[in-house]
């Protein structure tokens, strides 16, 4: 309510105010006129009645003031009272998700020796098992190149014959214990070229003396294209060599000796009588021809 608002519509609270101010106004009067002159004593009431009208409307003014502004900050309180809340609650919240997290970093830390361990024991189990995998493929020749379908409907008797007539082999037969195309149908895959063939043999003996006569002898050609003979690895292994190939053609063209051993480390024979081992594909970035 404005001040205007108030003056123009005075109440019962006005007639009373009025009224109190009357007998005031009477009361100073009358004490006025028994002590002064007649013209003093009207000045004097006046004044009194002039004085007690701005404590009036100094106290009404104040009042309304008062309650005007207690409504107004009523009004902001109540938004920053929820926002208090709220603030609490997220307080509350996050000392909670710190306490979570502090618990979370000391299980952490705890852990990190054990989990060190594992990794160590896991990388070990890893190399065994890789291990053991290659030495079960110690009996496998890998032939590339030979056309599809050429070992017929009985691979194992076409292999039998057909390795020792192309490579040359005179220390008598060998045992094929299995032999079968690798991957799937060309059909299925849409690749060009025939697909590899791992042939399984039964002594591990043969399996050496095919791989040295295929060294010896270079290119195989045949009826059936020309072919090559590999040892078979693991996925890894046959990865890692494949890696270096390009190190390898390398040292084969500017005339260093060179041995590829097991499972893909280049072995350097320097000239002053030393060698240099290549374990890692950055051992071979890293050497200088």
């Amino acid at each position: 309510m404005s001040l205007d608002e108030f003056f123009a519509h005075p109440g019962s609270s006005k007639k009373r105010e009025m009224s109190k101010r009357g007998v005031k106004a009477k009361a100073s009067s009358d004490l006025v006129a028994s002590n002064c002159p007649e013209k003093e004593t009207m000045c004097d009431a006046e004044d009194a009645l002039s004085t007690l009208r701005d404590d009036v409307i100094v106290d009404k003014v104040t009042s309304n003031i008062s309650k005007y502004m207690d409504i107004k900050i009523s009004e902001v309180i109540k938004p920053i009272n929820e926002l208090t809340e709220k603030f609490d609650n997220l307080i509350e919240r996050m000392e909670t998700v710190e306490q979570r997290v502090s618990d979370l970093e000391d299980v952490t830390a705890t852990n990190e020796p054990r989990i060190a361990a594992l990794e160590t024991q896991l990388k070990k189990a890893m190399e065994r098992l890789e291990s053991f995998e290659n030495q079960s493929r110690r009996q496998n020749v890998r032939i590339v190149g030979l056309k599809e379908g050429a070992e017929g409907r009985a691979p194992v008797d076409f292999f039998k014959k057909w390795i020792p007539e192309v490579l040359g082999l005179q220390q008598g037969a060998i045992t094929v214990d299995r032999a079968h195309r690798t991957g799937p149908p060309m059909r299925l895959t849409g690749t060009e070229g025939p697909r590899a063939v791992l042939v399984r043999l039964h002594y591990y003996t043969d399996t050496q003396r095919i791989l040295q006569a295929a060294r010896a002898k270079g290119t195989v050609n045949t009826e059936a294209g020309k072919v090559s003979f590999y040892q078979d690895f693991s996925a890894e292994v046959a990865r890692k060599r494949k890696e270096s190939a390009n190190a390898r053609k390398a040292l084969r063209e500017a005339g260093i000796k060179y041995s590829f051993l097991y499972p893909a480390i280049i072995k350097i024979f320097n000239p002053d009588g030393t060698s240099s081992s290549l374990a890692t594909i950055q051992d071979v970035k890293d050497y200088s021809m």
